[in-house]
């Protein structure tokens, strides 16, 4: 039981230069996170953690560092940011579906040997092969 709003009601009480000027101040801002992820905490150090991966540090290396200073991270969730900060871009979701995309590609049938399975059929699907050999 959801009670109607008279929007013309609304509209007639609302001041719009009011609402305009708050949001044009919002416009100025950047919008408040609901909470930080690892990648946010480690961008001030960005530059250098991946200085210190071409350098040959491994992530293991660097996490057992990086907890030492408090910041309790995974060597797999280290990875997941340098390979982002490396390949430039903020690469949600991209991860997930190249590993999965990985994954299938090795068991994937190849489009041609299941297009050619689908040719042997016979129009009425009795299962017989659809290629007749001369004299039968």
């Amino acid at each position: 039981m959801s009670t109607h709003i008279d929007y013309a009601q609304v509209a007639a009480k609302l001041d719009y230069t009011a609402l305009d000027k708050k949001l044009e101040q919002l416009a100025q801002h950047e919008p408040p996170k609901k909470h930080k992820t690892a990648a946010d905490v480690l961008e001030p150090l960005r530059e250098r953690l991946l200085a210190l991966q071409r350098k040959g540090w491994s992530s293991v290396q660097l996490v057992s560092e990086l907890k030492a200073a408090g910041i309790p991270v995974s060597p797999a969730c280290l990875r997941e940011c340098l390979g982002r900060w490396t390949r430039g871009g903020n690469g949600a979701g991209k991860s997930r579906s190249r590993r999965h995309n990985k994954r299938n590609g090795d068991n994937a049938r190849p489009a041609t040997a299941a297009s050619q399975a689908g040719r042997g059929k016979s129009a009425s699907g009795d299962g017989q092969s659809a290629l007749r050999l001369p004299g039968h």
